[in-house]
């Protein structure tokens, strides 16, 4: 009976310090967006985590008010390698506007501050995220 309680304890214990720590091994991801449109749209922010899923099925998404010119947005992820590709949605129809080449017409911004000259790669916008990372900061730009 002793070594039920022994192990009970021991169980409970392990779980609590997970629990602080983050969820089972996940901690806050924080994307500072800069420059943004006030009152103009929503932005939404995606992270991918695999290549094969870039700007087609982001692995967390958000969007957030643009009611200042700075925005935050956490995401509660495992450490590892992140892309995020960040757009103003001005006209909130749900989508990233574009030419008909295939330039945003809307505001854009990418991890490490990547400004792309053809498509978007995801290594050029992927961060190796760490427990005690600082927040990835990501300055919204017109493409066209």
């Amino acid at each position: 009976m002793l070594l039920y309680h022994t192990l009970a304890i021991g169980i409970i214990l392990i779980t609590n310090t997970l629990t602080a720590s983050g969820t089972f091994g996940q901690q806050t991801l924080g994307v500072q967006i800069s420059n943004v449109r006030k009152n103009s749209g929503k932005i939404v922010v995606e992270i991918y985590n695999t290549e094969s899923s870039w700007l087609k099925s982001p692995f967390r998404k958000t969007v957030l008010p643009t009611n200042e010119a700075i925005k935050t947005a956490s995401f509660d992820v495992p450490p590892g390698k992140y892309a995020i590709s960040v757009y103003q949605d001005v006209n909130e129809n749900g989508e990233l506007d574009r030419t008909f080449v295939g330039i945003p017409k809307e505001p854009v911004g990418f991890g490490n501050n990547y400004k792309p000259f053809g498509k978007p790669r995801f290594e050029s916008a992927s961060i190796e995220y760490k427990a005690a990372s600082k927040p990835q900061e990501i300055k919204l730009f017109e493409a066209f």
